[in-house]
């Protein structure tokens, strides 16, 4: 729908009005650095005058805060019978990715070194994963950490010494706890309306508002601020289609089609700001090409 080129756009003109800003992409399959057309590494990347830029290397980011926990899960995989390199590629539990992507976002927020910081997201699914990962760690910590931690205590040389397989120690547990309390503050940020904005990004066809409806129902119900609805690619905007405004012979009824779920769309996301953005006649590739 457009996510990556909007965010780079948006990154572009809040660089262009004199903010210190930086925006990274946390979809698996990176797409920032094609829609700039620059070279963006894994840490920030200075792209033009106040804009830098990065794609997050997931890997990097577990050896940073994640390798007491894998190297632990991966000693008790073994000692199992895993061979190394499934027990390694085991101890990167299902949504690690998503869920460092979201601390790389606070670090840089943390930081003195800018004004904006602009997540481009991966899509609807993955994202929504992503953003319910705090509160399922807060539960688990809520819920049964201090109960696990007792029993551990008392039960650990028992257990390793009749089932012979390896318990954690309290350097895990340490990592643990400090893994939560930044995923806690993550969550402050993320909900805080007066530092944190989500928008969504759609097209005018019935099944993306559907999706998206979807989508900001969820963030809703997780507490996420929405301010504003991009609908993207739109047909019979002036300017679309690089015909002046004029619609090709074979789009005029894609142009019926649009203007029939824009106004849907404008229904379904009342209150919320509805920005639309006409169908470009070619893609908007590099810094130049997005400012327009």
């Amino acid at each position: 729908v457009g996510k990556t080129t909007l965010s780079a756009a948006t990154a572009i003109a809040a660089a262009d009005r004199g903010h210190r800003t930086v925006v990274l992409s946390t979809d698996a399959a990176h797409s920032l650095a094609d829609a700039l057309d620059r070279d963006v590494g894994a840490e920030p990347t200075e792209i033009a005058p106040r804009l830098s830029a990065l794609e997050i290397d997931v890997n990097r980011e577990i050896t940073r805060r994640w390798s007491r926990i894998r190297d632990f899960i991966s000693h008790f995989l073994r000692s199992q019978g895993f061979d190394d390199i499934v027990a390694e590629e085991f101890a990167v539990l299902p949504g690690m990715d998503e869920l460092l992507s979201l601390l790389k976002l606070r670090e840089l927020a943390e930081s003195d070194a800018y004004d904006v910081a602009i997540l481009d997201c991966a899509p609807t699914g993955a994202t929504m994963r992503m953003l319910a990962l705090p509160d399922a760690f807060r539960w688990y910590f809520e819920k049964l950490w201090d109960l696990e931690r007792k029993v551990m205590r008392n039960a650990k040389p028992l257990v390793e010494k009749l089932l012979k397989i390896p318990m954690p120690t309290d350097d895990v547990y340490v990592s643990l706890r400090e893994l939560y309390d930044e995923v806690r503050k993550t969550r402050d940020l993320l909900s805080d309306p007066r530092r944190t904005s989500m928008r969504i990004v759609c097209q005018a066809e019935k099944i993306v508002i559907k999706e998206s409806q979807r989508a900001l129902a969820y963030m809703n119900l997780f507490g996420y601020p929405v301010d504003a609805v991009f609908v993207n690619r739109v047909i019979g905007l002036a300017g679309s289609n690089g015909t002046n405004g004029k619609v090709a012979p074979n789009f005029g009824e894609w142009e019926a089609i649009h203007k029939k779920h824009l106004a849907v769309a404008e229904e379904a996301f009342r209150p919320l700001a509805l920005r639309t953005i006409p169908l470009q006649p070619r893609d908007p590739v590099g810094i130049q090409a997005l400012r327009g």
